[in-house]
């Protein structure tokens, strides 16, 4: 509703425009009731009604392209450079960038914040979004502020479980959720060398499981832990052994190249007999490749190697290796679609989706 604005939605909620304008910015100095808030925010959604916070900075006529705002939610304070470098952010947000363009004419921004627990700071950063997707854990500010502002949020992780972080009381929590399941992956890669033959299984995790990293372990190194071990109690006629390199502190992808070679130099054995080596992600699996290069063992016929997350700069490197990954692709259009909806409405109950993965042989 283009005329639609603040003393709209303070005169249906019966409120004052002040008590509006602090629930939108949460600048209230005493409480709002948990009544009042449920009024104003019923009222915004059954108007569909965002504030444009940043158009006090444009003519009022001027028209503004779309944006969709990205949020590295395990660390909300990561750089944008530094999320931009992650294998799998990257590949997805490519594929994410070009589509929103293409579809939208929308720009994508990557977002942090340096103190998390600033509501000041993330309504600054939320100037202008018209969509947030965050991946991984929640926080609680950003929650509540995007509620505030009746702005967007998907909830974007690659397990099923997720994490929340700060104080959620009060907080309403409202989201549609689009996540894949790296346990069925890792399973998948299990039962695909079970079928070629494989009896003799090596899963090299991460280094950032929980025996290993207890105060904040990650949660796709635990599925992935989960999967190869629910496989392998599956089929009793295998036999299973999970190595994990050293923790260091340091839990860059690329430092697991290394730690993983240093970890099998010292379990070589177990490599010279495996059948099958399934491992954390195609990194790690390549550790793998180099160390069983070196025993005159390569990737495929007698050894199977399996990486994931199918990453776009190691699919021209030799020798080829199996992989898995989440359809790319479904991911990207199960978010436009949801972007598209959520833009027209904004009352429907949250959705939850789950996107299908699938093993890619190079």
């Amino acid at each position: 509703m283009p005329n639609t604005n603040i003393n709209t939605i303070a005169r249906d909620a019966k409120v004052s425009t002040t008590t509006v304008s602090n629930f939108i910015n949460g600048t209230e100095v005493f409480p709002i009731s948990a009544d009042t808030k449920k009024r104003i925010f019923d009222v915004m959604r059954a108007l569909n009604y965002r504030p444009h916070v940043g158009g006090t900075l444009m003519r009022r006529a001027a028209t503004r392209p779309g944006r969709l705002g990205f949020v590295m939610g395990e660390d909300c304070r990561m750089r944008t450079l530094t999320t931009v470098g992650l294998p799998l952010i990257q590949r997805l947000l490519v594929e994410l960038e070009m589509a929103l363009e293409t579809r939208f004419g929308w720009s994508l921004t990557i977002l942090h914040v340096n103190d998390e627990n600033s509501r000041l700071e993330w309504n600054e950063q939320l100037i202008g979004i018209d969509c947030l997707i965050n991946f991984g854990q929640l926080n609680a500010q950003m929650c509540d502020v995007t509620v505030r502002r009746n702005l967007p949020l998907i909830e974007l992780s690659s397990t099923e479980e997720f994490r929340k972080h700060g104080d959620f009381h009060g907080v309403i929590e409202e989201y549609d959720r689009v996540f894949w399941r790296n346990d069925r992956q890792i399973a998948d890669l299990f039962e695909r060398f079970y079928a070629d033959g494989a009896r003799k299984f090596l899963f090299l995790s991460s280094c950032n499981i929980a025996s290993l990293r207890p105060d904040y372990f990650g949660l796709d190194a635990e599925a992935k832990l989960r999967g190869f071990e629910s496989a392998l109690a599956a089929h009793p006629d295998c036999e299973g052994k999970v190595l994990s390199p050293e923790n260091v502190g340091d839990f860059g992808m690329f430092r697991e190249f290394e730690l993983v070679r240093r970890l099998l130099a010292g379990n070589i054995e177990e490599l010279r007999q495996a059948d099958a080596v399934i491992a954390h992600n195609d990194i790690v699996a390549y550790a793998a490749v180099s160390a069983a290069a070196e025993l005159g063992r390569r990737p495929g016929g007698e050894l199977r190697i399996s990486g994931e997350g199918d990453f776009d700069f190691l699919r021209y490197w030799y020798p080829k290796i199996v992989t898995s990954s989440v359809d790319y692709a479904g991911l990207t259009e199960e978010l436009c679609r949801l972007i598209e909806f959520r833009q027209k409405d904004r009352r429907s109950p949250c959705r939850r989706i789950e996107i299908p993965t699938h093993i890619v042989q190079r």
